[in-house]
């Protein structure tokens, strides 16, 4: 066909169909950049708010466990990426109430190994373990002096080195037998108390571990021993001389619930009965677990007639609760049905604790309602101290409150009359 005759045919066509042609191609172009729009401010959205953190730290402590000595408490603050936040690079934190915080030992100079027990604090002292020089180190709480108390060897008199990688490699595949590996030596704090400092000593096998004792002020060696399977198979719990225990049990011969063929597969076709010197706390035919809480042990026991019944409700919830001092146990008085009780500290008589309370609104509606208490469990006195007070993780000395709700950590004063009968709790600080 001629150049001049397809043009020809081409001004032969309806000008309205060329152009509702292009609209149409305008219209699906916009579609679909409108759609590419969308997906790219989306992705940009979330990267500006998955980088705000990252970019604009937080020097908060978070919601990390903390303890309380004079007065003023004492936390790691977390550094590097949280789940919730970026903080900056910290270390260990004191906090005193109506003064602010200060950082007294620097991640960044000094880092600590958080996964594992690394640092612990008396009155004089604070003690910490650093990784980087594998030291035991003590800084004065009055001159901030820091003192080196004790550095890692790289083998300790009899014990057996390893060889490298490479060389136990290569014999492992001369003999058939598993290599041994050199992991480097590593420290692990046990407990801080007024005079002494413990802490493990892992050989390089990685296996081998020695608890050693040194003097709090002086670092001296008071005792190093190998520690054995006792040392990671102890369940006790302790609360001034008494040693409480969560022991395993088997179920009584011909017993069985619905489903307990599948928990003999899986091992945990048991109960757990609590006891002391031996002999067991609770009610016969209960079963239970003991926790350790701020100045006492709580047990929650209830009746073992199985984990689940024919509708596989579980029934191995507490329905009945001991408190256990230093001096004596407690029967504590079952809630009532619509409130449910967290318990979580107990100082001077006073045990405290987060209420959670159904209410009935209707026929088809209920709400939740928080309160923090105290009970006197002698008497059976209840005290409302506050209303939604955020946090079932609480460390106090009786005084000064730090509940830890979801990522961040909050200071309360308890008030109280003439008699030390708790009033209420104040907020000091939010989020410190």
């Amino acid at each position: 066909m001629r150049g001049e005759k397809f043009y020809e045919m081409l001004d032969l066509l309806d000008d309205n169909l060329v152009l509702e042609s292009a609209e149409v191609k305008r219209k699906t172009w916009r579609r679909r950049l409108a759609i590419l729009g969308i997906v790219v401010g989306i992705l940009v959205l979330f990267w500006f708010c998955s980088s705000v953190p990252a970019l604009f730290p937080s020097d908060r402590v978070g919601d990390t466990e903390g303890c309380i000595r004079d007065g003023a408490y004492y936390v790691y603050a977390g550094s590097g990426v949280s789940m919730v936040e970026a903080r900056v690079p910290q270390g260990i934190v004191r906090y005193v109430p109506g003064q602010g915080k200060e950082l007294l030992v620097s991640a960044e100079e000094h880092p600590m190994d958080v996964l594992f027990p690394c640092w612990g604090v008396n009155s004089h002292g604070l003690y910490y373990l650093d990784m980087k020089t594998d030291q035991l180190r003590r800084q004065d709480l009055v001159t901030g002096e820091e003192t080196v108390l004790y550095t890692a060897p790289e083998a300790i008199e009899g014990q057996q080195m390893p060889e490298s990688e490479l060389s136990g490699l290569i014999t492992s595949l001369l003999t058939g037998e598993e290599p041994v590996l050199d992991y480097g030596v590593a420290l692990f704090m046990n407990w801080v108390t007024e005079d002494q400092v413990c802490f493990s000593y892992r050989a390089s096998d990685g296996m081998t571990s020695y608890a050693i004792t040194v003097d709090s002020r002086t670092g001296e060696v008071l005792e190093q021993r190998l520690e054995g399977e006792r040392d990671y198979e102890s369940t006790y719990l302790t609360i001034g001389d008494r040693k409480i225990q969560n022991v395993r049990m088997d179920y009584p011969e011909g017993f069985t619930y619905p489903g307990w063929e599948q928990d003999v597969e899986l091992n945990d076709f048991y109960w757990t009965d609590v006891q002391e010197n031996g002999q067991s706390i609770l009610p016969p035919d209960s079963m239970g677990n003991a926790h350790a809480i701020s100045g006492a042990l709580v047990v929650g026991y209830c009746k073992w007639q199985g984990r689940y019944d024919a509708e596989r409700h579980y029934l191995g919830y507490p329905t009945d609760y001991l408190l256990l001092t230093e001096d004596e146990t407690l029967v504590l008085p079952a809630p009532p049905a619509d409130e449910d009780h967290t318990y979580l500290a107990y100082f001077d008589g006073w045990l405290y604790y987060q209420n959670r309370k159904t209410v009935v609104q209707n026929e088809t509606m209920t709400k939740t309602e928080e309160y923090f208490q105290a009970m006197n469990p002698i008497t059976g006195e209840t005290v409302t101290l506050g209303e939604n007070i955020q946090g079932s993780s609480l460390t106090t000395d009786g005084t000064w409150f730090y509940f830890r709700p979801y990522g961040r950590t909050n200071c309360y004063h308890l008030d109280r009359d003439d008699t030390g009968r708790p009033l209420t709790l104040t907020l000091v600080e939010e989020d410190i």
